[in-house]
């Protein structure tokens, strides 16, 4: 669903140039609303700003906690004056010197998360170093993240000899773009199991859990939403209330909150004709735009073309011509679309590709070639326009 204008889209087109990102904040904003509606006050709801960091300040007045993943994500976080106690500070790294500083910063006010004995000794000895205690959830695993069940009971039995930690409770996350309430049905009965099983050979209390929920969304046409539907929400909310555990919830989202708020613009500069195939050249690529589970180009995701500020893809009932379309890079690997049915198609036509809020500011190979970085916009009716970021040339960061 299309919800800046296209006339909006297009001057930005025009005054920003192309390739160029653009995110609708009211869209950010309603999609928030509508996992809280559906949740309630007593779960609560943290922003991944791994997912778009340009929404980071705009989840503030929405999100419980910003999960931090990385020492750059918490300097965009001090940068930008973001209290420590809106921060959950996670990552599957964690270096000693990036943690001496985001403590120094956050102290005990941020909640964090260790992935691994080690980092529960970095962070309790810094902790106990400087005289307070820090709330640590223990990451139980999946594939490389996070610790097995048996080392997280040994190291709550030991507790007592870590003085900087405080067990506040378990963070749990096995993937991304799970459409199915089947995968969240059994990860919900293993926390439940652990859970009683921590109490029962540790004697403590799990009183939260941070739950990444890694609902699937959909990119391409001939999709429908899945989990993330109001019905099967519901029935997800349903699996975590029927838990014989009761504490305090926290959903980690990034990816269902974002992904229908963005969009990517890039121009058509050349259009040919080969051995019967029509191919549409733009300006943009498959480093700067990336869906999930796309392949070469053989889905297609919801899109369309602008031409001098109109929807030509709804205007116009012509649709006799199938176009490939064909980034700028040096690959045959730059597939946006293998083949798109539209009008006959322009110079200088602007494509519109839909649903681009999450990740795809930066999943791509941004820095192959050394093209430029696209503008960076975010737009609501209130505020309008407001530039990020300008184009910006990457070459320097290759030399």
């Amino acid at each position: 669903m299309v919800n800046i204008s296209e006339e909006v889209l297009y001057n930005i087109s025009q005054d920003y140039k192309t390739p160029a990102y653009v995110f609708d904040l009211d869209a950010f904003h309603s999609r928030f609303a509508y996992y809280k509606e559906i949740f309630g006050d007593d779960i609560a709801i943290n922003y991944c700003m791994k997912t778009n960091p340009f929404l980071t300040v705009e989840s503030l007045g929405q999100t419980d906690r910003i999960e931090v993943c990385s020492y750059g994500e918490f300097l965009i976080c001090k940068s930008q004056n973001i209290p420590p106690e809106r921060l959950l500070i996670s990552g599957v790294l964690k270096k000693q010197e990036d943690v001496e500083e985001i403590m120094s910063y956050c102290t005990d006010k941020a909640v964090y998360t260790a992935e691994s004995v080690a980092q529960v000794h970095i962070i309790n000895d810094i902790a106990s170093r400087d005289g307070y205690k820090v709330n640590l959830l223990f990451r139980l695993n999946c594939n490389q993240f996070g610790m097995d069940e048996d080392t997280i009971i040994n190291v709550l039995n030991n507790i007592d000899n870590l003085p900087g930690i405080s067990f506040y409770g378990i963070h749990y996350f096995t993937g991304t773009q799970k459409h199915k309430i089947r995968k969240h049905e059994k990860e919900i009965v293993k926390l439940d199991k652990f859970f009683a099983r921590i109490n029962t050979e540790t004697g403590l209390e799990v009183e939260n859990l941070e739950y990444g929920t890694g609902f699937g969304v959909p990119y391409f046409m001939g999709q429908d939403e899945t989990v993330t539907d109001r019905e099967t929400l519901i029935i997800f909310k349903a699996l975590l209330e029927s838990m014989n555990w009761h504490g305090r919830i926290s959903l980690e989202m990034g990816r269902a909150l974002a992904y229908d708020c963005g969009y990517y613009l890039t121009a058509i500069r050349d259009l040919k004709e080969s051995d019967g195939k029509r191919y549409a050249i733009v300006d943009g690529g498959i480093h700067q735009i990336n869906y999930d589970g796309q392949l070469r180009g053989m889905y297609q995701p919801h899109m369309h073309v602008i031409r001098d500020g109109c929807n030509i893809t709804t205007n116009l009932l012509d649709t006799n011509y199938t176009y490939g379309i064909y980034g700028s890079l040096c690959t045959t690997n730059d597939v946006l679309v293998g083949a798109y049915d539209s009008v006959e198609l322009q110079e200088n036509d602007i494509i519109v590709f839909e649903r681009t809020g999450a990740y795809s500011v930066y999943e791509g190979m941004s820095l192959f070639l050394s093209h430029e970085l696209p503008a960076v916009i975010v737009y609501s009716q209130d505020a309008g326009i407001v530039c990020k970021r300008m184009n910006r040339e990457s070459y320097e960061l290759n030399m």
